[in-house]
Formats: structure tokens, sequence, C-alpha cells
């Protein structure tokens, strides 16, 4: 009900603002200008929604500026979507500048422990995607024009806002920067998201290309960032959190808009192409927070009880199906008896360690088999092998193989995925479980890695 609701309205809204006919474009242009109506319309009903609750939240705090911009928002909202004399292109811009003053507003007024400073990398994602890298770059200079002001004046007392006290000048300046780089981060993120939709269509071998060009860079950038450990950490924690959080929402509204548009075939490559790489990305993501608070010493433990043969048929189940697609074979040697499977230690680290060991496994081989050996090596230690028959580890790199960022052969087209810190994590997860992790090479028949666990054994 509601959703044929929502396609009635939005068919509505596509004639009524005169879309059909203005609209001439193709291609990418196109897309960009009918998903501009989705998210214009969610904006309108999601923004409506929310306005009466924290109207009332701000009244009763009495933080009636927050009222008052929020009623401002809302009215040109409405304007944008009921007046027709309004050409389709101004409606983008007055959306646009709505979005920045919105979230702006709210930063000067709540500072960066409210949620403009959210709203605002929210708003340079939208606007990236419905208008291109070009408009996101330029919504993000104004940005730091402004934060130029803001800093100017709080370094010379020009004027003042209440969050202020909550910052010495250094804190906010390096806050102020590292904000401006999350939003450059999603402009590019996006943009380079979108123009695949485009380019995949086309050709290929365009794609790949593209893919090593912005490795390169992703390694150049990687390196600079490891000049100084601690502010690497600190960087990677706070920029992992701040694009995790947008991306979610980009992923949430394509999940939207597949179900909105399910029947037209070409927004729904170009829609699965937005998730396969959000998902990836999203994993990388998930990599780097873990590496930065393992490096922050922020990681515990969560032991709990449960069946490891269990454990390992599911992870052997998820890494075979992705073997499969390459021809490679995955041999499951578990000599863990039923009557010896309850353990008691960390089950998500234990399958974390044994992913990224598979999959690693999975990246280098070519062809062949990978080998996964489970047994008790002795009462209270397990002991796991993953061997394979890829491509092997140099003698001289053996030292450096589990270093945070780093990867063997960088020449080599296998190492083009990744980021090169699932072994740090393996290492670290394996040591925090009681365990040590070795490698045992050949190079000409590739690689075994072996590490144990302290496992406590409940027989049944």
């Amino acid at each position: 009900m509601v959703q044929k609701w929502w396609k009635s309205y939005t068919s509505w809204f596509v004639n009524y603002s005169n879309f059909k006919t203005v609209n001439k474009k193709k291609g990418l242009e196109y897309f960009r200008d009918k998903l501009f109506i989705s998210i214009l319309l969610l904006t309108f009903f999601i923004g409506g929604i929310a306005y009466f609750p924290s109207g009332y939240v701000a009244i009763a705090r009495g933080e009636l500026f927050v009222l008052y911009i929020d009623t401002l928002a809302i009215l040109a909202l409405v304007a944008i979507i009921f007046i027709n004399k309004i050409d389709f292109d101004t409606k983008k811009i007055i959306f646009s500048y709505t979005l920045f003053v919105l979230s702006f507003g709210l930063l000067l007024h709540l500072g960066f422990k409210g949620n403009g400073s959210i709203l605002l990398y929210t708003t340079t994602s939208l606007i990236t995607l419905y208008k291109g890298r070009k408009e996101g770059i330029n919504w993000v200079l104004t940005t730091v024009v402004l934060y130029i002001i803001l800093l100017t004046g709080y370094y010379f007392n020009l004027f003042y806002f209440p969050f202020f006290d909550d910052y010495d000048f250094e804190v906010l300046a390096v806050v102020t920067v590292n904000n401006v780089l999350f939003n450059f981060i999603l402009v590019f993120s996006i943009s380079f998201l979108i123009k695949q939709l485009h380019q995949a269509l086309i050709k290929e071998n365009k794609l790949q290309k593209e893919l090593v060009i912005k490795h390169n860079k992703a390694v150049l950038a990687r390196q600079k960032a490891e000049s100084s450990d601690k502010l690497k950490s600190a960087f990677l924690a706070n920029i992992s959190h701040e694009i995790g959080t947008p991306m979610y929402g980009i992923l949430g509204s394509t999940d939207f808009l597949k179900e909105l548009h399910k029947k037209d075939k070409e927004s729904q490559e170009y829609l699965q192409l937005i998730e396969d790489n959000g998902n990836k990305l999203l994993a990388i993501i998930e990599d780097i927070v873990n590496i930065s608070k393992i490096e922050s010493g922020l990681v515990t433990l969560n032991n709990s009880t449960f069946n490891i043969n269990n454990l390992i048929n599911t992870v052997f189940t998820a890494t075979n199906t992705i073997a499969k697609t390459k021809g490679i074979q995955i041999k499951n040697n578990n000599l863990i008896s039923n009557n010896e499977a309850l353990v008691h230690t960390d089950k998500e680290k234990l399958t974390t360690v044994l992913k990224h060991l598979l999959n690693n496994a999975i990246k280098y081989t070519e062809q062949g088999t990978i080998t996964l050996r489970c047994y008790y090596k002795n009462f209270d230690t397990i002991e796991f092998s993953i061997k394979d028959t890829g491509i092997g580890i140099p003698k001289d790199k053996l030292s450096a193989i589990f270093k945070a960022f780093y990867q063997v052969d960088t020449s080599q087209k296998n190492a083009l995925h990744g980021a090169g810190i699932g072994l740090a994590i393996a290492k670290a997860y394996t040591e925090m479980l009681g365990g040590k992790i070795t490698l045992e090479n050949n190079q000409e028949n590739g690689a075994t890695f072996k590490f144990t666990i302290s496992a406590q054994l409940n027989k049944s």
C-alpha cells in the first residue's frame, strides 16, 4: 500500500515539475536528475516527520535558533516541491543552499557535538550524487572558506560562539582540517562510484586502469599517513567513522531506490554497482577501524562458549564459495572430534583470523588447492594451518609480512586488492587469543600459515 502510494506521488511530481518535458539529457545526467527527485521527496517526508519532535525539543530547551532554521528549511522544501514556476535546475540550487545553510547554521550554534557536521557530510554527498564531482568540490571549497573565517575570528577574538569554549585553537584547527578532508574524501569516493556506473557500460578495461591509478594514490597517501603513528591511529579511527556513517545512509537509500525503480533495468544496474562498491568500501573501513583500535589499545576480549566445529564449517562454506569462482579447491581437514568441540574463547576474533587467512590464500592462489587443517596440539591449545599453492612469500619479506599496510609485492596484479592490513589484524587477534602465528614458506609451492589459540576444553 505504501509502495503504491509512493510510486503514485513520485509520478505526480515528475509530471508536475515538467521533468519529462524539459529534461532532454541522456545517460548519467538523466539518471542524476531522476535521483534528485527521489532525494528531494525523501528529504521532504523524512524532514517533515522529524521537524515536529525536534521543534518540541528545541522549544523545551530554549533553542529557538534551531527551531527557526529548521522551519526555514521546511518552508524552502515546500516551495521547491509545490511552486511549479521554479524550473528544475533552480530547484536543485535552492535545495543545495537549503541543506548547506541548515547544516552550517546548526554547526555554528551547536558545535561539532551537534548534528551540523553530520548534515554537512550528508549535504556534500547528496550534491555530488545529483550534480557531480565539480559541484561537490565547489561546496567543499565553500566550506573551507567558512572554516577559515571561523578560525580567524576565534584566533583574533573577532566574534564568539559558545562551542569555542570546548576547544583550544589548535584542537579546533585540527578538527576543521579533518572535516574538510572527510568532505573531500566523500566527494571523490562518491563521484568515483557514479562515474563507474557510466564507464563500466562502455569499456571495462578502462575501469581497471582507473582502479590501478586510484590504488597508487592510496599507497602514496598511506605512506604519508604512516609518518606519525599517533596521528595516523587517531586519523584512521576518525575518518573511518565519518565515512562509514554517511555510507550506510547511501546504501540504505540505494536499497530504497532499487525497490522504487525495480522495473527499470538500467537503474537497477546502476544501483547494484553503487551497492557492490559501497559494500567493498565498508569492508575496507571495517578493517581500518579494527587496526586503528588495535594500535590504540582499545580492543578487548569477549569470550564465550561455543562449538568450534560449527564455526569452522561456517567460515569454510563462505570462503569455499569465493574459491569456486576462481576454480580453486579448498579442503577441510578438521580433526577436532565432536566431544571436544565446545571451547571457551572469543568467537568473533577467531572467525576474523580464519577469514583473513583463507581469503588471503584465495587471493594469491591462481590454481591448485588450499588446505585447512585443525587439531588439538595439546589439552587446551588448538592449532590451525592454511596451506596454499599460490605465489609464495620471498624469504627477505618474511619479517615484514605481518606489518600493517605492508604488501609483499605491489608489482603483482594480485596485490592491487586490499589495504595490506589483514595479516596485521590476524596476528594481533591471535596473540590476544593466547597463541601465535607463523609462516612456513616455499616460494615455488606456495605458503603455509599456522596459528594457535588457547581454548579451554569443555567436554560434553
